[in-house]
């Protein structure tokens, strides 16, 4: 499949790593604002034009900007990628949402099912039966445990943890290494062990 990356930043790089040890070809690297024609050997594109290719894959790793790229480019009627780097397990029975990325290290375990645009970061697991929604970004070395739920558009940082059956807000973040025991409420940052809403 010819990938179209769009954004060219640090994440990006990440993602043309993922792409290239799936065995996928990149087709060029979209960026209005970028500060460089080449990133990873790969041509850079201002736009409005674009080379051709099968499929896109967003490579922001802010949600906000990462959904609304997605649903620009959905508009124009391209398909979006999904992107399983080969060190990542990947449960048979799991569902990976299109658009989505996981990393290296990554593991989805049994019934999980990742929404559409979604970042599962480096070694980060998702165990039974969690659901992840669109937008979201589960952050490297994060682990939820069987049952948890991620609203759209949700951060869990670095290190965090949920356990069994916590429940993450839409658009919400849970800081680096906190630990969620219950319920992240919509639209806060919480942090801690236990997280707490920051006031």
């Amino acid at each position: 499949m010819r990938v179209l990356i769009i954004g060219a930043g640090g994440h990006a790089k990440v993602v043309i790593d993922a792409l290239e040890q799936a065995g996928h070809t990149i087709a060029g690297v979209v960026d209005e604002k970028a500060a460089t024609s080449v990133l990873g050997g790969y041509p850079v594109f201002a736009g409005p034009a674009l080379p051709d290719a099968d499929g896109f894959i967003v490579a922001i790793g802010d949600n906000a900007a990462r959904r609304d790229r997605f649903e620009h480019y959905g508009s124009l009627l391209l398909t979006p990628a999904t992107v399983v780097h080969p060190a990542a397990v990947i449960a048979d029975s799991a569902t990976i949402g299109p658009g989505s990325v996981v990393f290296a290290g990554a593991i989805v375990n049994s019934d999980a099912v990742i929404g559409e645009n979604v970042i599962l970061n480096t070694g980060c697991t998702i165990d039974h039966d969690c659901s992840v929604e669109a937008h979201a970004h589960i952050g490297p070395g994060a682990n939820l445990c069987g049952n948890v739920m991620v609203g759209e558009g949700a951060l869990v940082g670095v290190g965090a943890c949920a356990i069994p059956g916590a429940k993450i807000g839409s658009w919400s973040v849970v800081g680096a290494g906190s630990v969620v025991v219950d319920r992240v409420k919509s639209g806060v940052t919480a942090v801690g062990a236990p997280a707490r809403q920051l006031r």
